[in-house]
Formats: C-alpha cells, sequence, structure tokens
C-alpha cells in the first residue's frame, strides 16, 4: 500500500510510510517518475505524477494498476488514505535495473548492464498500445542498444568454446532475445545490433551449455579503510574511498579518490566533483571538480581557516541531488552498499554453482557481530543472516533478488569471468 501525499508541482504522489536506503528514481515518461527500493523491488516506494490529466492512461494502468487509477481519476481519496497499487513487473524490473545501475559497487561489464537495460526499456514499451509514448520508449531503447552492442560483441566473441553455466548461457540468450526484438524495429540494415546477434549463434553453435562449476570466493573487507564515499551523491563503479592529505601548513588538503576502474569514461571523469565539510557545523565549502590522474581522481582544495581533523570531503556527481549527509547517515548509506553488493555476489554464485553451501561462504562474513538492529532500512539483521545460513532465513530481504530483482547477466558474468581468471 502506498498513501498519498502532497508535493509541490505534482498532481499526485504516492509514497510508502516505511524508511528506506536503498531507493532510486527512475522518469519512466516525462511528468511520472517511480522511485524502488531494492530491499523490496516487489512493490514501487514512492510514484509521482507532475500533471496526472496529461498523463498517458495506459502508462498509468500498467505503473499503478487499472484500480488504483480509477481510485485516483475519481479525486475521492484523501491526503494519507492507503491506495493499493499494482505496477507491472516490466516497469518494475525496468526501475530496479536503474536503481542496480547506480548502487551496485561491483566490477562488472557496463555495456552488458546498459544491454539489459535497453531491452528491459523496450520490453516495458511492448505493453503500451501503439502509439507516440511507444514509439518513443522503444527509439530510447534501441539507441541505448546500439550504443551497447560492441561491448556485448566483445564479450560474446571472447567467450571462445567453453562451457558456460546455464544460469549464464540463459541470461545471455535473453539478451540474444531481446537483441533480435530491438533489431525488428529498424528499418533497413543495423550493423551493430547484428553483430550481437552473429556473436551469440557462434557462441550457441557450441552448445556451451555444460555442469556448474564451484566458484572460489575471495577474501571481503567489511569495514573502508578511509573516509568514504556517500553512495547517494555518486553512482557506483566510479571512486573508490577518499584520502585526504594535508599541507605541511595546514591551509589545503590533497583529495585523492582511487578510480574504481582503471580507465573511467571521459563522461564520468569530468563529473566527479569535491566538497569539503566542516563536521561540527555541517557547512559545506564550494565545490571543486576533480581531476582524473593516473588512476585517481586528484585536486589541492583549500581549507579556509578549518581544521582538516574536522573536514570531511563529499565526493559527488553534481546531478545528485542529495545534501551532505550526517555521519550516521553516511554509515548506514555505506553499509546497506556493502550488504547489497555481498548478497547479490552470493546469490549469483549460488545460481552459477547451484549450491548455497556458495552463497552461505560468502553471507558468513557479515553476521560477525550478532545483533537485532537491522544493518540499514528494509535490510536484515547479521541474526536474520545467521538464520539464513541455518536454513531458517525469512526476512524480506532474502527475497529481494527474485522476479524483479533477479541477478544482472552483467552480475552472472562477472562472477564466470573472476572464477574462469582464477
Amino acid at each position: 500500500m502506498l498513501a498519498l501525499q502532497t508535493a509541490p508541482g505534482t498532481d499526485v504522489r504516492l509514497a510508502s510510510p516505511t524508511a528506506a536506503d536503498l531507493v532510486r528514481t527512475t522518469e519512466l515518461a516525462p511528468g511520472l517518475t517511480v522511485e524502488i527500493d531494492l530491499a523490496d523491488p516487489s512493490r514501487w516506494h514512492a510514484v509521482e505524477v507532475r500533471d496526472w490529466a496529461a498523463a498517458d492512461p495506459a502508462l498509468l494502468n500498467s505503473v499503478l494498476g487499472r484500480p488504483a487509477v480509477r481510485l485516483l481519476s475519481s479525486g475521492m481519496p484523501h491526503i494519507g488514505e492507503p491506495i493499493d497499487v499494482v505496477p507491472a513487473p516490466a516497469w518494475r524490473r525496468l526501475a530496479v535495473l536503474d536503481a542496480l545501475d547506480w548502487w551496485l559497487q561491483l566490477p562488472l561489464n557496463q555495456g552488458l548492464l546498459d544491454a539489459e537495460r535497453a531491452i528491459a526499456r523496450a520490453r516495458a514499451a511492448a505493453s503500451l498500445p501503439a502509439g507516440l509514448l511507444r514509439h518513443s520508449l522503444v527509439d530510447r531503447a534501441v539507441v541505448h542498444a546500439r550504443r551497447s552492442a560492441d561491448d556485448v560483441t566483445l564479450y560474446l566473441n571472447g567467450l571462445g568454446d567453453s562451457s558456460l553455466p546455464r544460469a549464464l548461457f540463459s541470461g545471455l540468450a535473453r539478451l540474444a532475445t531481446g537483441y533480435a526484438a530491438l533489431r525488428q524495429e529498424v528499418d533497413g540494415p543495423d550493423a551493430a545490433l547484428s553483430a550481437v546477434l552473429t556473436a551469440w549463434n557462434r557462441v550457441k553453435s557450441t552448445d556451451p551449455v555444460g555442469h556448474p562449476s564451484t566458484f572460489e570466493l575471495d577474501d571481503v573487507r567489511l569495514a573502508a579503510s578511509g573516509p568514504a564515499v556517500d553512495p547517494r551523491q555518486l553512482r557506483a563503479r566510479i571512486a573508490g574511498d577518499v584520502q585526504l592529505t594535508p599541507d605541511p601548513y595546514g591551509t589545503s588538503v590533497r583529495v585523492v579518490v582511487p578510480a574504481f576502474v582503471p580507465m573511467p569514461s571521459a563522461l564520468v571523469a569530468d563529473r566527479v566533483m569535491v566538497r569539503l565539510v566542516d563536521q561540527r557545523s555541517g557547512e559545506a565549502q564550494e565545490p571543486m571538480l576533480l581531476t582524473l590522474r593516473s588512476g585517481a581522481f586528484t585536486e589541492t582544495v583549500p581549507l579556509h581557516g578549518t581544521p582538516v581533523e574536522y573536514v570531511r570531503a563529499d565526493v559527488f556527481d553534481p546531478d545528485s541531488a542529495v545534501q551532505p549527509a550526517q555521519p550516521a547517515d553516511l554509515v548506514r548509506a555505506r553499509r546497506a552498499q556493502l550488504v547489497l553488493s555481498e548478497w547479490r555476489r552470493a546469490v549469483a554464485e549460488s545460481r552459477l554453482s547451484r549450491s548455497v553451501r556458495v552463497r552461505n561462504r560468502r553471507m558468513v562474513r557479515l553476521a560477525d557481530v550478532p545483533s537485532e538492529e537491522p544493518l540499514f532500512y528494509g535490510g536484515p539483521s547479521t541474526v536474520d543472516i545467521a538464520r539464513l545460513i541455518k536454513g531458517r532465513g525469512e526476512h524480506a530481504w532474502f527475497r529481494s533478488t527474485s522476479r524483479a530483482g533477479e541477478p544482472l547477466v552483467a552480475e552472472l558474468a562477472a562472477v564466470y569471468d573472476a572464477a574462469a581468471a582464477s
């Protein structure tokens, strides 16, 4: 159930009363945005419709469900009244993929992830009747699929003749099916989309579906080694932890943020900024652009009289609307990102190996200190994780990787590639 709320400049806002950390907003169409909570992707966390009368009726029915649309159109609901919203699975999956793209701090093939996002957008659009909105959404999907096609083709061609675990083979097959459907939307030849299908036919012709493998797990650090990036302010897989080095005179500090991958794209490199925050007052200084040098984002930033021991560096994307976090909120957000990454990595390993023991070997590292308190809003406690390992996991978090939250093809590929390289 979502409750009807007031929001400036918005005709309709429905939102869950439950606090959540792993939330991301997706614009499905101009004037219609949804929020998904990765701890509970079975429903929306919030929906906003800026202009109800102008919104596409078919899209509203898909996003909210026909009963909710009829109720809201009648004008009868009152502020605070709960409304039963039933979103179509294809639109939830689209929002989940966008949220994972932002939150998931794991080494992933970005091309595979972007391709899956494009295909999800096309599948969601297919639920709409023919018209301008459907055409626009499919066009966007084709553009994004085409941009990702070279990376997908390169990955498929790099698989060689090796036997693939069934889960990865099935995931890649779904990507290829999506590319084939998008290829039908294009008039005339399309070399990029066709190259993906050619590469997939080669992989498929080798009949590579073999016995699942058991994967060795690497060691996992559960605590950051230094001041942490706020995951709400900067998309995942861009930067690591912040390193601060004051100058001998105490007038400035050198900010160094290792890049998550050796060669980030130019688009990413030009959008990473830093602002110093006085932890006593919470006051933030003017932001500065960080420069990518030798695999790290770096800049010398003046302290403006603030003692370095009271300074925190906030690294952020200028498009992020999130304000500098309080220390407790920052710790909780970082913990949420860590548990998300570890849980999804464990599930992907388990899917490929078809072994619950593989999943539990990773999760046991998160349950060292027993506590009944949730690790973050919407998440499990360490006691919940310990119960899961013993076969009694009942917390809703452990269902977050089913249905709309199913593992990404990029997640399965990352596990397979890491195992193949070891």
